[in-house]
């Protein structure tokens, strides 16, 4: 990355258990501004902050229009159907950049496109979703980018993370009184994340399963709740620990 790339924040597509990092890459001749996988359930990929890092100047060099030019054309040539809703809504996303569902192509081809999405995903392509304020009809709307890049498929594994649903992450919130953990204050929803009290970089085996009815006592032992920021300390921290096998001070804490 040069000075002028900018790092955002990490992110969790809503009712997904994927996340992303917001990333702006400067090109001499344009910008892409998008984001880049950490976690993917359907393609069983999943890597720290670490080998994010590692790769991310691999991936700014896949990212420039030429090269996301090249990459589409060798994708669509592995549709065999293009008459399907699905890969309209693909297509619909060949511009590589974030697309509004309100006022961009998306909803001109299917106003619903939310499955045809996943069915994207499942195909093995990465589509980064969130909320952010449209440029043309000036409203928080759903946008979607379709991320032009291949994934290495040493580092991909079996999905070991459950999903959790929008009603069991207001539950969590509400049984633990939406009291964000390293600094004990009150927050709303919408500032605060769902996060395992045993971080998952640990993993061997997948996660018991997360029923909207989970009880209050296994929501206690088994989640606490973070902001983006401290979930990116702890995540750091976390992520440093298993790869240098040493025990970290999170915030100056030892534990």
């Amino acid at each position: 990355m040069n000075k002028n790339d900018i790092l955002g924040e990490k992110f969790t597509p809503e009712k997904t258990s994927d996340q992303f990092w917001s990333v702006t890459f400067e090109y001499p001749n344009e910008k892409w501004m998008g984001a880049l996988p950490l976690r993917l359930k359907y393609q069983g990929f999943e890597i720290s902050e670490i080998q994010f890092m590692d790769r991310i100047n691999s991936w700014k060099s896949s990212l420039i229009l030429e090269q996301r030019n090249i990459w589409y054309k060798k994708a669509i040539a592995t549709w065999e159907n293009h008459d399907t809703q699905t890969f309209k809504v693909f297509e619909a996303l060949k511009s590589g950049q974030w697309e509004c569902r309100v006022c961009g192509p998306v909803p001109k081809v299917n106003p619903q496109a939310a499955s045809r999405i996943r069915d994207i995903k499942k195909r093995g392509f990465i589509v980064a979703s969130e909320r952010r304020q449209c440029q043309k009809c000036r409203q928080v709307q759903m946008h979607d980018v379709l991320v032009m890049i291949d994934l290495p498929t040493t580092i991909t594994k079996p999905e070991l993370r459950k999903p959790i649903s929008p009603i069991l992450r207001e539950r969590i919130f509400k049984v633990l009184n939406h009291r964000e953990s390293v600094f004990d204050q009150v927050r709303t929803s919408k500032e605060l994340i769902v996060d395992h009290k045993f971080p998952s970089q640990r993993w061997n085996t997948p996660e018991s399963d997360n029923p909207d009815n989970l009880s209050e006592s296994l929501i206690k032992n088994k989640f606490q709740i973070l902001s983006n920021q401290t979930n990116l300390l702890k995540s750091r921290e976390c992520d440093r620990c298993v790869f240098e096998g040493i025990r970290g001070q999170f915030m100056g804490i030892t534990n």
